[in-house]
């Protein structure tokens, strides 16, 4: 059985391809297509960021690492930050506001590529490190609620 932050790192794997189709369609001005791929971005960022990581793994980690000045306590500030501009490129698409699109998909891409960095990294090796395996399993059966 697969932990969860290796079942988190594949969930990562997808979005970067999502990330890189993304950029190619911003630089196209391929308003249909980066539609198309905000929205996907948009459900797998939900399903993955705001429901598994803050929902059920952060909580878990908080139990050894405090939210405040900790790692989990500055991913949650990242995802508001992408939350919020994926708000602002689906709007700007929608107007087809190509120098907004641009602006906000550009800040996604590359906020988003740090992020699963910092996450794939040292966020998951301090997971990996502390969870037994009880905590790793509740977490799996957790995880299944939101795929």
């Amino acid at each position: 059985m697969p932990s969860p932050t290796e079942i988190l790192r594949k969930e990562h794997d997808k979005v970067l391809k999502v990330l890189d189709s993304m950029e190619k369609a911003i630089n196209k001005k391929d308003a249909k297509q980066s539609e198309k791929l905000i929205a996907l971005l948009d459900r797998e960022f939900s399903r993955h960021s705001l429901n598994k990581e803050e929902k059920v793994l952060f909580p878990e980690i908080e139990k050894f690492i405090p939210r405040d000045g900790g790692p989990t306590g500055v991913m949650l500030m990242e995802h508001k930050d992408l939350v919020d501009s994926i708000k602002k490129f689906k709007e700007a698409a929608k107007s087809r506001n190509f120098g907004k699109m641009n602006e906000s998909g550009s800040h996604i891409i590359s906020v988003l590529r740090q992020h699963i960095d910092k996450e794939n990294g040292p966020l998951f090796m301090i997971a990996d490190m502390h969870l037994d395996d009880k905590q790793k399993e509740t977490i799996i059966k957790k995880f299944k609620k939101f795929d």
